[in-house]
């Protein structure tokens, strides 16, 4: 008897192992795969004007947001798409990177491959290169100068006909 006892208990042990309780969590016919919500920033560049005459137009740009912070995203658009209105030229040498952005106590300090210095237009050319970027910039608020950089280094120009060796500020009579 005693046998038979142990051997019911066994059993009843191993059939309530197999029983689980909680329903199985099968995939729900009507529900959709969970898809990330991809953020946009929108944000001000400034392109040169396709007629010639000196001034910088906005454009407003927006992009997904890619975990780099708005300024840089600004500056690669500015850099490296081409304009969407006919208005507005692309004053950037074919091949240019940005390397880096860093802003400390109110001045970006915007650091571009040796490919800016490929500008083929002249003084011209050079003004609008640096203005762009620079306005680009300072249309964030805490962004008041920029400091050009080719390479991680300070130049006095891009190509020699405008000196960049201290931070530039905004150039609102190009606007």
């Amino acid at each position: 008897m005693k046998k038979l006892a142990l051997l019911l208990i066994f059993i009843c042990a191993l059939v309530c192992v197999g029983c689980d309780s909680t329903p199985s969590k099968g995939p729900d016919k009507d529900s959709k795969p969970v898809t990330e919500v991809k953020k946009e920033q929108s944000f001000i560049v400034y392109r040169a004007s396709a007629d010639g005459s000196e001034k910088l137009l906005p454009e407003k740009l927006t992009v997904q947001d890619n975990g780099k912070p708005i300024e840089y995203n600004a500056l690669v658009a500015l850099c490296s798409t081409k304009p969407q209105n006919a208005k507005m030229d692309d004053v950037f040498p074919v091949g240019v990177k940005v390397l880096g952005l860093e802003i400390k106590d109110g001045i970006a300090y915007a650091d571009f491959s040796k490919e800016i210095k490929n500008a083929s237009k002249g003084s011209y050319n050079e003004m609008l290169i640096c203005y762009a970027i620079t306005n680009t910039l300072t249309e964030f608020k805490h962004i008041q100068k920029v400091q050009i950089l080719i390479e991680g280094k300070k130049c006095i120009t891009l190509n020699g006909h405008m000196d960049i060796e201290d931070p530039l500020k905004r150039n609102v009579t190009l606007l």
